[in-house]
Order: C-alpha cells, then structure tokens, then sequence
C-alpha cells in the first residue's frame, strides 16, 4: 500500500481550537472585569500589550505586558524589561492560568513591541498567595519585600483598603545574560553578577 493511501485527508480549520493571541485593551479589561480580577483593568499610561488564550472561539485566560512603572528592578533597565501586569483566567476555567503564564513567557513577552527583552517580572500579592505558579514555572524569587504605597508620578496614594496595597513578591525570568549590578537580593545585598538565587 502507498503511504499515501494510508494519510488521513488534511481538512481546512477556518478556526483553530486552541488559540493564543494579541487582543485589544477593551477586550482584556472586559474580561478582567467579568472574571473578578482584584486589580481590575489595566490603567497604566504607558506600553502595553495583552494577549488572550481561547478554546473553541471561546476566551478562558488573559495576561497583559506593560513596562515597569520604575526606572529599574532586579538590575535591569526599562528599555530591558517587560512586566506581566494581569494575568487572569475565567473561574471555570482556573487550569488555563499555568498554560497561560507558559505561553505568555514565551511568546507574549519575547514579542513585547517596545524593545528587546531581557527579563520579564511579575509580581504575587502576600496575602492573596504565596505565588507558586510562579515557582513551580521555574521562575526566580528575588524579593518577597516589594509593594508601594503609590501615590508616586502616575498612581494615587493607596490605603489599606486598596486592592493594590500591601507587600508582593517579585518573580524575575531571565530570557538574557544577568545584570551586573543593580537591584537587591532577598537578604539585602545589593545585586551581583556572581549571586545566584533560587
């Protein structure tokens, strides 16, 4: 028998079942909203882009890049970093944020528009979780002490009531070499090429 005989036909999908793609600002904030993320939409007033995982046309997980609101962290500049600011799924579908956190970091990020990136970081609120999709994804822990109060050029002071308030842990993924200085360890110290965290 040829092996041809044996192909099973190719059929043309005008819709694939799975899908990962860049969305509109509106889309991913709707969908922030209707699944109840803490934060709510993105209102940052600077780069941005979202990406939406979808299953038979149907959206189950968002994450939005933007740049990072300071001028560094972890020893990386601005123009070197890319930050997953949201990353929600819909409650029915909470299986789809690890899938969504893997292809975010390796495709969303990388294709971040502005620059080049270096690293990518994210941020876990304390008190909502200990961030272990973060952790068992293999990225770093570099600090479990981060957090503003804001109220800084862009944000208005945030009190204890404030969805944003509070401690965070900062989760850093390398895509490039390590910075040689810069940033600070869990312990204090201050950034160096030769320190490893894990």
């Amino acid at each position: 028998m040829a092996e041809s005989a044996v192909m099973p036909p190719v059929q043309a999908v005008a819709f694939p079942p799975v899908a990962f793609q860049l969305a509109d600002a509106s889309l991913a904030d709707a969908l922030l909203v209707r699944w109840g993320h803490y934060l709510g939409p993105c209102n940052r007033p600077f780069g941005r882009q979202d990406w939406v995982l979808a299953l038979n046309g149907e959206p189950l997980a968002v994450a939005t890049s933007a740049s990072i609101v300071s001028a560094s962290v972890a020893g990386y500049g601005r123009g070197e970093i890319v930050e997953l600011a949201r990353l929600c799924s819909a409650p029915e579908a909470s299986w789809a944020t690890r899938v969504m956190l893997r292809l975010w970091r390796e495709v969303g990020a990388q294709g971040w528009p502005y620059w080049p990136v270096q690293a990518a970081v994210a941020y876990s609120q304390n008190i909502r979780h200990p961030g272990n999709i973060y952790r068992f994804d293999g990225w770093e822990r570099i600090s479990d002490n981060c957090g503003s109060n804001g109220g800084g050029a862009w944000s208005r002071k945030r009190y204890a009531g404030d969805a944003a308030h509070g401690r965070k842990t900062l989760w850093l993924w390398r895509y490039g070499p390590r910075p040689t200085s810069g940033g600070r360890m869990l312990d204090g110290r201050e950034w160096d090429e030769t320190l490893e965290v894990r």
